[in-house]
């Protein structure tokens, strides 16, 4: 989730199919995130609820969105949806291509998205798990519609800060990173990580869609994650330059730190909705693009599956 309370675009973006950086533009409409999230809310309630546990032969794929409009797409694509909850979070369990897939609405921000992926894990057992959404650029080369397919992740927010006396000033860029910690099954213990990193088939496959589908500029990049909303655009570039920082949000590496825990494989991937370096407004419409995107990476992994 990135910059939730911006004007949007027009609604006929809706039914368009994905489109490039440089067709994609920003506009005003009367319609806000809001009510496009709860336009969407009316269609989740009419999902049929699920009666019992989940039960599956096969193990499930997990994909992860935060908002409605990060889901929606991934929703529509099931068959035979039905909804779960649990603890107030909202999953969707189907089949996607002949192959059960749970869609996982976290919410917004770090600690929904640790508590809704943990329950995830216990309730669906899934055999891996793709965090995808919207997030905001901090690469100037990166526009709105650009994919960031998540080499690996961070929490910008982990960090200790040099010392500075009571009224020198806060220089927040003379910083060390420490990481946040996920168990680490050779020592047995809590470790701390500065980065998690894709599953190296989730990252294959997903390099391979973007290769064979050209129209999604989609690169390999760093994601950073935090419960933060950065306009200091000096600060965006200092976390570029030192970490490689791509884009910004607020659920991926904390999704990755619980799959790590759990010994699940899992990949981030996020669409830009905006790039405050290029003053871009947000646009939540991008969410469409990211969403078939994973789809087409879900369909890719699904089939290497089936050739082991």
């Amino acid at each position: 989730m990135k910059k939730f309370l911006a004007i949007i675009i027009a609604a006929l973006f809706l039914v368009s199919t994905p489109a490039s950086a440089e067709t994609q533009q920003t506009g005003s409409s009367d319609t806000s995130a809001f009510a496009l999230n709860d336009n969407i809310e009316k269609f989740y309630v009419t999902l049929p609820k699920a009666k019992g546990n989940y039960k599956s032969r096969l193990r499930p794929i997990l994909i992860e969105g935060a908002m409605n409009t990060e889901t929606e797409i991934l929703v529509r694509a099931l068959k035979n949806p039905v909804a779960y909850r649990d603890f107030n979070y909202l999953f969707v369990a189907g089949t996607y291509k002949n192959y059960p897939v749970v869609i996982a609405r976290t919410e917004i921000g770090m600690a929904n998205a640790a508590a809704s992926t943990a329950l995830a894990i216990k309730k669906f057992n899934p055999i891996a798990v793709i965090n995808q959404g919207t997030a905001g650029g901090h690469d100037s080369a990166l526009k709105i519609g650009d994919i960031v397919i998540g080499e690996k992740s961070i929490d910008f927010t982990a960090i200790k800060t040099a010392y500075s006396a009571a009224g020198a000033g806060s220089d927040l860029t003379n910083q060390e990173m420490l990481g946040t910690y996920a168990y680490d099954a050779a020592s047995g213990k809590f470790e701390s990580y500065k980065e998690f990193f894709a599953d190296a088939t989730l990252l294959k496959v997903a390099k391979e869609v973007a290769a064979s589908h050209k129209e999604f500029n989609a690169v390999l990049g760093t994601i950073s994650t935090a419960n933060s909303w950065l306009n200091n655009i000096d600060y965006i570039n200092f976390l570029h330059e030192t970490y490689g920082s791509s884009c910004e949000e607020m659920e991926t590496n904390i999704a990755a730190q619980i799959c790590h825990t759990a010994g699940i494989p899992f990949i981030g991937i996020r669409v830009l909705s905006d790039n405050i370096i290029h003053n871009s407004d947000y646009v939540p419409e991008s969410a469409i693009t990211c969403q078939e995107f994973v789809l087409l990476v879900v369909e890719d992994y699904i089939n290497s599956m089936s050739e082991k």
